[in-house]
């Protein structure tokens, strides 16, 4: 007789989940799915749970320290707080595609804002006390009121310095909410003006994100800030070609010092990983245990390729300012349908070596990859070089499951 199985079936909410993975994973993003967010902020993020009634707040990765300063409510002569989780990224996402797009310091809030969040799956119409729409407004004054800070330490020739900018979010706005409902985020009407620091910070070091994943994984601020953080490596390791290595203590102090315990970061941040390798088929990821002389962490595989491509990615930040940008898509396009090897046995050689994952969705990776390639190195015998890549690619997607 066989063992009762009592695990328990996937929700409604898991199976939804997974059939989007599915199709973002095998479905290429287009313009619809492009986002950004700014270099610094992947450098340095902000802190995942409330730090208190504090009116300063940092966070430090290598020479490179992030701050962020209250605002003070000029009526009440109270502290906004210190934003934090995981509206504030969101809307940083927003506030910086939109930059991206507008090439403008000002900012309409209204139905751009509401629609990109709708987008994430949050609704900033509905109100209540556990609402998105108090949790935006609350954190979007958190955001838009503080001072945020990076400083940087120098040494050399036998002197040490530093260097330090101190940028205000948005110096001047104008923010409207619903009398009869308070907690309702109704923005109409609504807009602000980025400071110019903020905003040269902002068009100097744009990195594209692909919002299908953001969506997929924002329920998690350590989600969010681990997918920006692997999807730039993969970049670099593309361009580079050379695989990078991060180890935990690094992660650990770039987006969660609030963990006490490295092993328990460890143990958090995998399961992250877990759902952002279900809908980034270029990220190829393996764990390197200690050893004598070496740390353990993550190395990023040199075949690995950003969730933008690199073309997609320029378009709008070159696109002129008169050209009209497309809309976030609500619902991503159904996938076309998979063009077949060249060889059926290549097919049914992957299925019966990884009898877990899609042949399919490595080949949309191996493509992604290939397309990258310059013409002299292009393979020359699709099958073979897709097995070879295959055989890369498979440890990366097993890194959780066996780590």
């Amino acid at each position: 007789m066989s063992e009762p199985d009592d695990k328990k079936p996937p929700s409604k909410r898991q199976q939804r989940q997974a059939i989007d993975a599915t199709q973002i994973y095998t479905t290429p993003a287009t313009a619809d799915d492009l986002a950004f967010i700014a270099r610094e902020f992947i450098l340095c993020t902000l802190p995942h749970s409330d730090p208190g009634d504090v009116l300063f707040w940092s966070r430090t990765n290598g020479n490179l320290t992030l701050g962020i300063q209250a605002g003070v409510n000029k009526k009440t002569g109270k502290s906004y707080g210190i934003p934090y989780g995981i509206i504030p990224r969101l809307i940083l996402v927003w506030m910086v595609t939109e930059i991206i797009r507008t090439k403008s310091r000002r900012l309409e809030l209204g139905n751009r804002l509401a629609d990109f969040l709708l987008t994430l799956g949050l609704d900033p119409s509905r109100g209540g006390k556990c609402s998105d729409a108090r949790r935006a407004r609350e954190q979007m004054e958190r955001l838009l009121h503080s001072i945020i800070s990076f400083n940087s330490f120098l040494k050399a020739e036998g002197r040490s310095g530093y260097t330090e900018e101190n940028i205000q979010v948005a110096p001047r706005m104008v923010l409207w909410w619903g009398d009869k409902d308070p907690e309702q985020a109704a923005l109409f009407g609504s807009w602000i003006e980025v400071s110019e620091e903020f905003f040269k910070a902002v068009m100097n070091s744009p990195s594209p994100l692909d919002i299908r994943v953001l969506r997929h994984i924002k329920d998690s601020s350590l989600g969010i800030d681990l997918y920006t953080i692997l999807n730039r490596e993969a970049f670099r390791a593309m361009k580079d070609d050379k695989p990078y290595f991060l180890a935990w203590e690094w992660l650990h102090e770039q987006t969660g010092n609030d963990y006490k315990r490295l092993c328990d970061f460890r143990r958090d941040a995998l399961v992250q990983i877990e759902a952002i390798l279900t809908v980034h088929p270029g990220l190829i990821v393996k764990q390197q245990k200690p050893a004598r002389g070496r740390k353990s962490g993550l190395v990023i595989s040199n075949l690995s390729t950003p969730s933008i491509p690199a073309n997609l990615a320029r378009e709008p930040i070159q696109r002129g300012t008169n050209q009209t940008p497309p809309a976030l898509a609500l619902v991503p396009l159904p996938p076309p349908p998979p063009e077949k090897f060249h060889k059926a046995a290549t097919v049914a050689q992957f299925k019966a070596m990884y009898t877990r994952l899609d042949p399919y969705s490595c080949k949309a990776a191996f493509d992604a990859w290939a397309e990258g390639l310059p013409p002299e190195k292009q393979p020359r015998h699709y099958d073979a070089a897709f097995k070879g890549f295959a055989q890369k690619w498979i440890v990366g997607k097993l890194i959780v499951s066996n780590p």
